[in-house]
């Protein structure tokens, strides 16, 4: 059973390596064998998080790259070429979030800026399709391929606008609507390449813990079935198997991993 996670034959390129979940998602599919390209704007970035974890002597590298512009996916789709010959795995993670905010990434939904509605749509939603228009075209071309979307909870539910005040954190209405749009899209190239070897799904972190505390942080344990925020690790198990043969004939799937918030 161990062999249908194995991914020493795969290449995988994930978006937003720098991140808070790319990381961990790079380690997790190291771990199994895969050869793993960390994409983000900032490319020192994920070159610093590779030397912090002595990955020097593993099949990785970080390489830079603008989601929003399809030249910038071009161009690094060409270099994955050039030195692997293929792809087997896009993870599009890269996104605007409360780590990476947009300057009015805070305002409330009757004044919030159309520049940062259309900021975040490039990142969050347009970047995706970029992604998945460039590195798609390459999977049919190779006659086989994976796409994984990390979408979110709030592109399945809406926020819980009651935790929020006094908490000094936001959730913006262009994240939730970015998000949701992220699951339109897996769903509609899922059915769209199925027959033709090509994966599509996403996969749906909950709340990720990253130092919250306070009023914010009891708040969110006490909606949470579980009583806690995701580590962000909890997402490993979910990216081997959706980027491995273990999931070979789910498709279009939406993989949650909210320790129980979107059930009740």
């Amino acid at each position: 059973m161990n062999d249908i996670f194995n991914l020493s034959d795969k290449t995988v390129l994930i978006t937003g390596g720098a991140g808070l979940l790319g990381p961990e998602m790079a380690s997790a599919l190291l771990e199994k064998g895969a050869t793993v390209v960390m994409a983000d704007l900032d490319k020192s970035k994920c070159d610093a998080i590779i030397a912090e974890k002595s990955w020097h002597d593993l099949p990785v590298i970080g390489i830079g790259l603008d989601v929003a512009s399809s030249q910038s996916w071009k161009d690094a789709l060409k270099l994955i070429l050039d030195k692997y010959g293929k792809i087997d795995v896009l993870i599009n993670g890269a996104a605007s979030t409360n780590q990476s905010k947009t300057a009015n990434f805070e305002a409330g939904f009757e004044d919030f800026p159309e520049e940062d509605w259309d900021r975040i749509m490039d990142i969050n939603l347009k970047g995706v399709f970029l992604g998945c228009q460039v590195i798609g075209k390459q999977m049919l071309t190779q006659g086989k391929g994976n796409i994984i979307n990390i979408a979110s909870l709030y592109g399945v539910v809406s926020p819980n606008h009651r935790i929020y005040p006094g908490t000094g954190i936001f959730q913006p209405v262009a994240y939730s609507v970015s998000k949701q749009g992220v699951i339109a899209l897996t769903k509609y190239l899922a059915t769209l390449w199925a027959d033709k070897q090509i994966r599509v799904n996403s996969l749906t972190p909950g709340g990720v813990w990253n130092g919250h505390e306070g009023l914010f942080y009891e708040r969110y344990k006490q909606l949470n079935p579980s009583g806690d925020m995701a580590h962000k690790s909890d997402m490993n198990g979910g990216i081997v198997f959706l980027a491995s043969e273990a999931s070979k004939h789910i498709v279009g799937h939406n993989l949650i991993i909210d320790g129980g918030y979107s059930v009740w």
